[in-house]
């Protein structure tokens, strides 16, 4: 019996829905385990759903059915109870060590016999399953998928995994069952049977039940034994006897012979009963075969209809034969082209997802390229608007500073109280006149230039302006152009795509091939239908032929069936005999005739030898029955024999047996003596027991470890012997011997055991009769007459089997002529609708090849209306930035004009208000003159007026100047603030310019770059507003652009990733190097070459590369390489391998060599390597290669489709890597890039 591993129990709710087992498991391991919980714990639960494992459906109790848990109320959708039992070695099979047995249920539907009146249970419905397995697994107790988090598996969920699972593991062994019984016998072949089960049930249906099931089931002693101990003895026989238990008890092979015994009485019970009812149907048969009789030779008529109709069916299964084979090649090729197919638009794919990543690629970089030059424009317009506001700033700031200095002025005038100076007012009049001349002049000048060139920017923006809507109006009518070539190539795909569902045609562009390919075919169609009408012709003569062949075997058929009547009469009666030996071989439990015999003469053998033992057991019971007879209740054992005889042959004294020196005396005698020796019928009596007692050799006697006690027999009736005093001997009573009733009693038992005896050997006796009269018949069976008789009945049989082989061929011959004729007529009918298909088809084909080129002509279109469309947007965008810049110039000429007519009245306001007063137009000015001086003029003295002289040019600043000015001004006008207003105002200044310092230096300009500007122009707020919107504008481009370009960047590490997972799955179904393995297989079989190499130059230095190699082994198996591997001097390993040498060439040889970027790698960077010889050393050994093989196909990576690396060393490889494959290139016969998996020659062979 197999043992309890693990235990399981799934989504079972109970207390009304309060508790529950989730998913609870044990582990037993098949030792004794105890669960221990608390009144209420689910103690009972647990039981009663382990319980439906063994017995389904079943209960512990009235309380306790499997139903109550689906009561209303309770929780439960679908249950799972499983036990995984650990199998004994008997039972284990195929390796499967582990067996769980699991049990679902659902609430059933409702109907009137399933749910109860009450609602306390409700009727279920269930089924049980089995899986086997060596180990654990995904799918064993503990992992099968009975939840997954919160989720429960359904009912039928888990059924349809269960009849799923069986086959996509095959590691498992899975048996679902849907009916109680079929599963009960089915988990007793493992030894869990039933009625053990009901014991456990009925022991477990309360809390200490195993008393009141035992005092309920089993009242009686006889009950237990029969239900308990007898089928326990009859279970250990037969675990015995198929060796799962090795202890061989004698009870359990008697049993075991007995249950035989019985079954063999049993059936030949049943074979009685249906002979009679067999001898009742002949005689009912009896009266039925004259009407059998009449129906012969309707039967034979209808034999000779069937044959005709068995022909017509033969012939039809042959037709659908060749025509499930002509489909099954028709599927194969199919596949193949599907596989093909497949492969091809998988490549397309990714060709369609490289060119989408490209054109990616390419609008990644003009973002970058176009977010790069906005950036730059925001920056340009950023520093501009920064030096703009600075600018203006840096005028207040001057004009801060200008009038601080005056103000300051003005207070040092009124402290130091000096009054105003007009001599010196004159002077800085007299200079300032000269400075605003200059100043006008230049101002008039710059006035000029900017009206020029504000007249230029106005022109330039207008055209722009222009330009702008120009293209907008292009740049609509190419919208629309390019819409309608949209449309234009929408409704060519749309008819495209509607005459290619009607063909089979995967790529438009293979219209053509497929055009050509249909011509072909339509070939081969007019072809076989002049084959066909060849064949009609000749089955046609041969169904002639075989007619007349079919008369003459007809009637050397009659002649064959007279002879066969009459020898099958003969052997009939042999037949018969036939029939009686098969009965006899079943009844002797043989298989083959020739063994009959020997099995009967075993049995004879065997019947002779218990015949023997209980002739043997009678005559022990009648020596015993003497002995009775006699007045002795035994005779003496074989030890007290032993002794006896010891005594008397070595001493030559009288010995006795004690129960015969009983038997000689007096029965009161016996009684006294016995009194005192009880021991004495089971010893020796003897005389002369001095003589005896001193025998030093009485040890050596063989007694058979029984125990003989040796009496003298003078002392026996004086004293008891000294075992007595102190021992106790178990023996019989003495009323034993004393008894003439018992002796009576004995003798009776011992006539019905010889009279049982003798009883056995009559049915021996009869036994033996049977088996002598079957080995005569048997023997009688080899008579040379009856074997003769089979053999002729068999020949001609066998003449007339061939007889009729021969008609039933030359019949199923013509019907399959002429079924042939009528098929290869219709065949003729199918190929002639084909060869009209194929020309529809060739129609359809032509008109998607014409719509295609128009379909061509209009992307064209399409492409080129775009590209002018991004080329206008793009000089739009251009025009729209120099309409920007020349409107800012516009803007700033303006602000320079009204700043230049500003300066301009500025100084003729001041001119006019100020200096104009103390301007004096000589250019000279009074002097006071000290008395000498006014002596001197009066006198005459001085030739020259001393009392005015010329004004003096000054070289301060104008600021200075004017400020200066301004300060004595106020004084002479007498209207000078206070003192201390003053000072306020030039504090008040001095903390504005800080402040404006403080702003412009935050801005990042240069207060000495402001300096440096001779000219410097206030900037309006309305042009400001303008650059700053401006400004928003860019920024908010930018802002898109890098959107887009990060959207853009997504899609293309999509695009990306969806490109090298399809080129991996690619890789993985078709093998990475699928092209070359093709191409070198085609050259293998045109060159009809005996030897395909495969060449690897990959060195396994890891675990990752080990299997790479060990996965390119394993898709080439079965593809007819040889792989050799070479790491370097690839000449040498050439000019030494036996599978290059002549007589081998002369064979053929071809060989792929993969790939060339590891041979360049290897003989670069190993020990072993050319080094710098590389490139002389690979080329040296591909010629060598050459020259000894018929076909070539060398595999190496295109290495200048990347920008260069940096690294030196990988310059060098790459170099190296780029001159071999020049030169290999140069020497092929063809060269092939595969982009994708997709194969495009650039050297055509």
């Amino acid at each position: 019996m197999p043992c309890i591993n693990r235990i399981r129990v799934n989504n079972v709710k109970y207390n009304f829905g309060t508790q529950q087992y989730d998913d609870f498991s044990m582990r037993m391991y098949g030792k004794n385990t105890l669960y221990d919980l608390a009144n209420g714990g689910g103690k009972s639960v647990l039981m009663l759903l382990l319980l439906q494992n063994l017995i389904p459906n079943c209960t512990l109790d009235d309380k306790q059915p499997i139903e109550k848990l689906f009561r209303n109320g309770g929780g439960n959708t679908t249950i799972h109870s499983l036990i995984e039992w650990k199998l004994d070695d008997a039972d284990i099979k195929d390796g499967y060590r582990y067996m769980t047995t699991g049990f679902c249920a659902r609430k059933a539907k409702e109907s009137d016999e399933g749910a109860s009146q009450d609602g306390q249970t409700a009727a279920i419905e269930y089924f049980n399953y089995c899986i086997f397995y060596r180990d654990y697994n995904k799918n064993d107790i503990i992992n099968l998928p009975l939840s997954n988090g919160n989720e429960r598996i359904t009912y039928s969920g888990l059924k349809s995994y269960i009849k799923e699972l069986g086959h996509k593991d095959m590691s498992l062994e899975v048996r679902l069952f849907e009916r109680k019984g079929e599963y009960q016998r089915f988990i007793s072949e493992y030894g869990l049977h039933e009625s053990h089960w009901e014991i456990i049930r009925g022991i477990n249906k309360t809390e200490g039940h195993v008393r009141t099931y035992f005092e309920t089931n089993y009242k009686t002693t006889r009950k237990v034994v029969e239900d308990l101990l007898i089928e326990e003895i009859i279970e250990k026989a037969f675990l015995t006897r198929t060796g799962r238990d090795g202890d061989e008890s004698t009870m359990a092979e008697t049993l075991l012979d007995i249950k035989d015994k019985l079954n063999v009485l049993a059936q030949k019970k049943r074979d009685i009963a249906n002979f009679d009812h067999q001898i009742e149907l002949i005689n009912v048969l009896q009266a039925k075969v004259n009407s059998c009789i009449k129906q012969y030779e309707a039967h034979e008529d209808i034999t000779r209809q069937l044959a005709d109709i068995y022909v017509t069916g033969k012939e039809l299964t042959s037709r659908e034969n060749e025509h499930l084979e002509e489909l099954f090649v028709a599927k194969q090729t199919a596949f193949e082209q599907k596989e093909s197919q497949k492969k091809r638009l998988e490549n397309l794919k990714i060709t369609r997802d490289g060119f989408r990543l490209q054109e990616l690629r390419d609008k990644s970089e003009q973002l970058n390229a176009n977010l790069a030059e906005n950036e730059r424009q925001v920056s340009a317009l950023k520093q501009d608007m920064n030096m703009k506001e600075s600018i203006n700033d840096y005028l207040g700031y001057l004009e801060d500073r200008k009038q601080l200095s005056e103000n300051q002025k003005i207070i040092d005038h009124i402290l130091q109280n000096t009054g105003a100076d007009r001599e010196k007012m004159t002077v800085y009049a007299y200079n300032r006149k000269l400075r605003d001349d200059a100043r006008l002049k230049e101002l008039l000048l710059a006035k000029e230039e900017v009206e020029q060139s504000h007249e230029y920017a106005v022109k330039e923006a207008d055209y722009c302006m222009k330009c702008i809507k120009e293209g907008e109006i292009d740049l609509a009518v190419s919208g629309d152009n390019r819409k309608a070539a949209s449309d234009k190539l929408q409704s060519l795909n749309n008819k495209i795509s509607e005459l290619t569902s009607q063909v089979a045609l995967l790529v438009v562009s293979d219209a053509a091939n497929v055009i050509e390919a249909s011509e072909e075919k339509a070939a081969e169609f007019e072809a076989s239908l002049q084959a066909l009408a060849e064949s009609i012709r000749e089955d046609q003569e041969q169904v002639f032929e075989d007619r007349y062949r079919l008369s003459l075997a007809e009637n050397s058929l009659e002649t064959l069936e007279k002879e066969y009547e009459t020898s099958h009469l003969d052997a009939e009666e042999y037949r018969q005999a036939a029939k009686k030996l098969e009965s006899i071989m079943a009844v002797y439990s043989v298989e083959k005739a020739e063994e009959i015999i020997d099995a009967i003469n075993a049995r004879i053998t065997g019947t002779l030898t218990e015949t023997v033992i209980r002739k043997q057991e009678i005559d022990r019971q009648l020596a015993r029955r003497k002995y009775l007879e006699s007045g002795r209740l035994f005779g003496p054992s074989a030890g007290a024999s032993a002794v006896i005889d010891y005594i008397v042959t070595r001493h030559g004294h009288m010995a006795m047996h004690g129960a015969d020196y009983l038997a000689a005396l007096k029965p009161e005698q016996r009684t006294e003596i016995l009194k005192k020796n009880r021991a004495l019928p089971y010893g020796v009596v003897v005389k002369n027991f001095a003589d005896i007692a001193e025998d030093i050799n009485l040890d050596s006697i063989q007694t058979d470890n029984e125990m003989v006690l040796i009496y003298d027999m003078d002392d026996l009736s004086e004293k008891a012997v000294t075992i007595n005093e102190n021992a106790v001997m178990v023996c019989r009573k003495g009323e034993y011997f004393t008894d003439d009733e018992i002796l009576k009693s004995l003798k009776e038992e011992l006539t019905i055991q010889i009279r049982g005896l003798e009883d056995e050997i009559s049915m021996i006796d009869e036994k033996l009769a049977t088996y002598r009269e079957d080995l005569a018949f048997v023997s009688h069976l080899a008579d040379e007459r009856h074997l003769d008789a089979a053999d002729i009945e068999r020949k001609l049989n066998q003449d007339l089997l061939n007889k009729k082989d021969e008609i039933r061929e030359l019949q199923d011959r013509i019907a399959e002529r002429t079924s042939r004729i009528a098929h290869q007529k219709e065949d003729e009918a199918s190929v002639k609708e084909k060869l009209h298909e194929l020309e529809e088809d060739k129609s359809i084909l032509l008109r998607i090849k014409e719509l295609s080129d128009l379909a061509v002509e209009e992307e064209a279109r399409y492409t080129e209306n775009v590209q002018k469309e991004q080329r206008i947007t793009g000089q739009i965008e251009e025009l729209k930035r120099d309409a920007v810049r020349w409107n800012t110039t516009v803007s700033e000429t303006e602000a320079r004009m009204l700043a230049i007519a500003n300066s301009i009245q500025d100084i003729q306001d001041k001119w006019q208000n100020y200096f104009k007063p103390y301007y004096l137009e000589d250019g000279k000015v009074d002097v006071s003159l000290d008395p000498k001086q006014k002596i001197q003029v009066a006198l005459g003295q001085e030739t020259e007026d001393v009392s005015r002289r010329d004004i003096e040019i000054l070289t301060i600043s104008d600021e200075v100047l004017e400020t200066e000015f301004m300060a004595m001004y106020a004084v002479a006008n007498k209207n000078a603030p206070d003192v201390e207003d003053k000072k306020k105002l030039v504090q008040a200044l001095s903390q504005s310019m800080d402040r404006i310092l403080h702003t412009i230096e935050k801005r990042g300009v240069k207060l000495s770059d402001l300096e440096a500007q001779t000219q410097l122009f206030a900037t309006s707020e309305q042009q400001l507003q303008a650059l700053s919107d401006e400004l928003m504008r860019l920024e908010l481009v930018s802002a898109s652009m890098a959107e887009e370009l990060k959207n853009v960047s997504k899609a293309s590490g999509r695009l990306e990733g969806n490109i090298e997972y399809a080129v991996a799955s690619l890789k993985k179904t078709y093998g990475e190097d699928a092209y070359a393995e093709e191409q070198i297989c085609m050259l293998k079989k045109k060159t009809n070459s005996r030897h395909l190499y495969y060449i690897a130059t990959m060195v396994p230095y890891g675990k990752e590369t080990e299997q790479k190699i060990l996965r390119h082994r394993q898709m080439r198996n079965g593809k007819g390489f040889e792989t050799l591997e070479c790491f370097t001097d690839l000449k040498k390993m050439v000019q030494t391998e036996p599978g290059f040498r002549a007589d081998a060439a002369e064979e053929g040889i071809c060989v792929l060599l993969e790939c060339m970027s590891n041979l360049t790698a290897n003989e670069l960077y190993l020990d072993t390597g050319a080094k710098e010889r590389t490139r002389e050393a690979v080329l040296e050994g591909i010629r060598e290669l050459e020259k000894r093989c018929r076909g070539l196909v060398a595999v190496t990576n295109e290495v200048f489709c990347d920008l260069p690396p940096a690294d030196e060393e990988m310059q060098e490889y790459l170099s190296v890597l780029g001159t071999i494959n020049c030169r290999m290139a140069k020497m092929a016969d063809q060269v092939t890039e595969v982009v994708y998996g997709i194969p495009v020659e650039v050297k055509k062979g």
